[in-house]
């Protein structure tokens, strides 16, 4: 088996055991680990998940093309070690945005009995840092695999699952919290400052 296709298991393990093992650590309580969907979530819960589940796929899978040489890139040990380390800067804005937002950080969408608006720490500026640093999670994972079509193919699936999600969450959490959510929406953004 070559390096590459070696690469590309390691980081779809790994990226399965942080999100299997790690995130529900981290969750506060029963009910924000909880699967069960709510109304207001209208289904995105189960659009994240297939998501995840095709992106490690599509990771895993890395292996196959990559003893064609099919999507390669070299330096592959490169792409490799700047993949590792997105991998990692982007599961560390999620942890951290996870611990700040604490019980309201939720498998599922869903509005808490004592919900507000949190805007300190990594929440200061950028609305959903979570969703920010899942997206550079993934796509630092499909790096490291150093075939650009894996990548392309992660980003693909990551990258509109998450501006629907947020769409969601957003108009949920506007019905709910009114005006408070709509002035933290006026100063901030939602993924990347300046762009979106």
């Amino acid at each position: 088996m070559r390096d590459t296709a070696i690469i590309s298991l390691v980081a779809g393990a790994a990226s399965l055991l942080s999100h299997v093992v790690v995130d529900p650590w981290l969750r506060k309580d029963a009910l924000a680990r909880s699967g069960k969907t709510t109304q207001e979530d209208e289904g995105t819960s189960r659009i994240v998940r297939i998501a995840f589940l095709l992106s490690w796929l599509f990771i895993l899978l890395t292996a196959v093309p990559d003893q064609f040489q099919i999507g390669v890139v070299e330096p592959h040990l490169v792409f490799t070690v700047l993949g590792v380390l997105l991998a990692a800067g982007g599961y560390s804005i999620r942890a951290a945005a996870m611990r700040t937002l604490g019980e309201f950080f939720t498998a599922t969408l869903r509005m808490r009995e004592n919900h507000r608006v949190v805007s300190e720490g990594i929440y200061r500026r950028i609305r959903h840092p979570g969703y920010l640093g899942t997206i550079l999670f993934f796509a630092g994972s499909g790096i490291a695999t150093a075939n650009f079509i894996t990548t392309l193919l992660v980003l693909a699936v990551i990258v509109p699952t998450f501006v629907l999600r947020i769409a969601v969450e957003e108009r949920m959490l506007t019905e709910h919290l009114g005006e408070e959510y709509r002035a933290y929406q006026g100063k901030t953004w939602r993924l990347v400052p300046f762009v979106f």
